[in-house]
């Protein structure tokens, strides 16, 4: 069966790439390859590709145990923001008429939005409880008010796994990375080796080689790089954009509040027609950090190219 035309296969994504590293030594053992087969790169190439499989493999795993490690610490986050409010809403009703608990307990002021921000606040009133939970007028509360302490372990845990799951993460997209730099080298001193055989891009020979032959009139150009952006169009409006390359059909868009809140989904399949434009509105007093996360996909479901990230800054209206 003819192969399918890749003559730069640098550009492909990493799913697609591991498809063609097969393809490669595929090629390297069938009848086609034996007249010129480069023999003093064929072990070799097995060996790197399969490096290569296995390095992504253990990526894609890494990036699962990442998504799911923010999916623990958003929940972690949430349940120690929804004791604070608790707190809030509770210690005013301690007393009959005016009292100075909220702002003993560091609670007057709105609950803040960041990470650290929360668990330092939490931090605060838990060192305040601690100090005032024995006293009669808290026995009411005592054993709801307990609960702070699990809470906060609870985050500081899933605080911790997500660093680890973030380091992780780190060390095997840089193997993939080098992995495929690899098999890239050796992939090209092959292809550079039947090129020398069959300098014409669409002389018949390489249609049965993982390059394919060139169709007439050259090799078609590289895709056009997907690109993404965030433009503001007025008070409190923010436009996700991006660019719809040929081999794009659906995009990803996830969005996090810096510096470390969690990211999540805004859209999970936007169908493009040459850029979409999505509102986005938010409220706010003080301007806030954010950074949008673009993934291009195509008609099969795989990823094309890297994700774009894009910072923001939403204001204040």
């Amino acid at each position: 069966m003819p192969y399918q035309h890749v003559r730069d296969p640098y550009n492909l994504n990493d799913g697609k790439y591991d498809d063609f590293a097969g393809k490669v030594t595929q090629f390297l053992a069938e009848p086609a390859s034996a007249e010129h087969r480069p023999i003093q790169f064929v072990a070799e190439q097995i060996v790197r590709a399969q490096a290569f499989k296995a390095a992504l493999d253990e990526f894609e795993y890494a990036d699962t145990q990442l998504y799911n490690a923010n999916q623990v610490l958003q929940a972690a986050v949430k349940g120690l923001s929804a004791k604070l409010l608790w707190f809030k809403y509770i210690l005013p009703r301690m007393v009959i008429g005016p009292d100075t608990l909220i702002e003993e307990f560091g609670l007057h002021d709105d609950l803040p939005v960041e990470y650290a921000k929360i668990k330092n606040l939490a931090d605060e009133v838990w060192t305040h409880w601690l100090e005032r939970r024995d006293e009669d007028m808290f026995e009411v509360m005592l054993d709801d008010g307990n609960l702070l302490e699990g809470l906060i372990t609870s985050y500081e845990n899933a605080l911790a796994a997500q660093n680890t799951a973030q380091n992780t993460y780190h060390v095997k997209s840089l193997a993939k990375n080098k992995a495929r730099e690899a098999h890239h080298e050796i992939e090209r001193e092959i292809f550079n080796w039947y090129k020398a055989y069959y300098p014409d891009a669409e002389d018949d020979y390489w249609t049965n080689t993982p390059w394919g032959k060139a169709s007439e009139g050259g090799q078609p150009p590289a895709p056009t790089e997907f690109e993404a952006k965030v433009v503001k169009i007025g008070p409190g409006v923010y436009d996700f954009w991006c660019s719809k390359p040929d081999g794009v059909a659906d995009a990803k868009i996830e969005i996090q509040k810096l510096p470390d809140g969690p990211i999540e989904i805004l859209v999970e399949h936007m169908v493009i027609e040459e850029g979409v434009f999505l509102p986005f509105r938010m409220n706010g007093m003080t301007p806030m950090d954010y950074k949008a996360y673009f993934t291009a996909y195509d008609s099969e479901g795989a990823q094309v190219g890297d994700v774009v990230a894009v910072q923001f800054t939403v204001e204040p209206y």
